[in-house]
């Protein structure tokens, strides 16, 4: 605890009324069953698709599975440097996971081919990285390979906050804290402070965040500024 603010509280059911907490647990990224994969993460497997990766794999043919909302858009984003994204779906359609008008720019995207039921199988490379992956259909049970060298990964994550079972932080369906008006209270609550007043959430934990490095560290500086504000308001007179 530093200037009564507590960072990755574990017991903050108790700390609550008094002091700030800051919650930044992060989230896990969910991992396809691929023996190998551990090999080329970071070495042409990747779980997020910022302008660093969308130069790598310039003029090239890539890979993108998923098939929620974040997978549809960085599959528009990367069809802007890539020749062509094959985006893998392991189920039949995209209806019940991704937003209609994501769907249609998906369809439109001329260098987006949309591969239903199917799922990687294998990875092949060197110690230079990924270059060559292996698929399957999972109707057919036929399987494709081809060169690839640059593979996405947007198949979800889980958040880190079982510890905040017993706190009274309102989460999402999936686990991830709600802050702002996702709470639903009818104080007005600033953008990052949670059901509780006085405990903020930062980063991939936030329900809606963007889950990438740059803007968790901008949510870091950002909740200074309502830290101050919320500690200040305690210490006044009239609080």
């Amino acid at each position: 605890m530093k200037n009564g603010v507590f960072t990755l509280a574990t017991e903050c059911g108790q700390h609550i009324s008094s002091k700030s907490v800051v919650v930044a647990s992060g989230a896990r990224y969910r991992r396809p069953a691929i023996h190998n994969l551990d090999e080329f993460e970071g070495s042409g497997v990747w779980y997020w698709a910022s302008p660093i990766e969308g130069r790598l794999c310039a003029n090239q043919e890539i890979i993108l599975v998923g098939g929620g909302n974040s997978a549809g858009q960085a599959a528009v984003f990367l069809s802007g440097h890539a020749s062509k994204v094959r985006m893998m779906v392991r189920s039949e359609s995209l209806a019940d996971s991704m937003s209609r008008y994501l769907i249609d720019r998906l369809e439109a995207t001329p260098n987006i081919e949309l591969m239903f039921c199917t799922e990687i199988v294998g990875l092949e490379g060197a110690e230079a990285g990924l270059e060559r992956v292996r698929w399957r259909n999972r109707k057919t049970v036929e399987e494709t390979s081809g060169d690839i060298r640059n593979v996405f990964l947007f198949v979800g994550a889980d958040p880190a906050t079982k510890w905040l079972s017993d706190c009274g932080v309102v989460l999402d369906r999936t686990g991830f804290v709600m802050t702002g008006a996702q709470t639903g209270q009818n104080r007005g609550v600033p953008q990052l402070e949670t059901s509780v007043p006085g405990v903020f959430a930062v980063g991939d934990v936030r329900s809606g965040s963007v889950k990438r490095v740059g803007g968790a560290i901008g949510e870091g500086a950002q909740v200074v500024a309502a830290l101050h504000g919320f500690l200040g308001d305690k210490a006044s007179p009239h609080a």
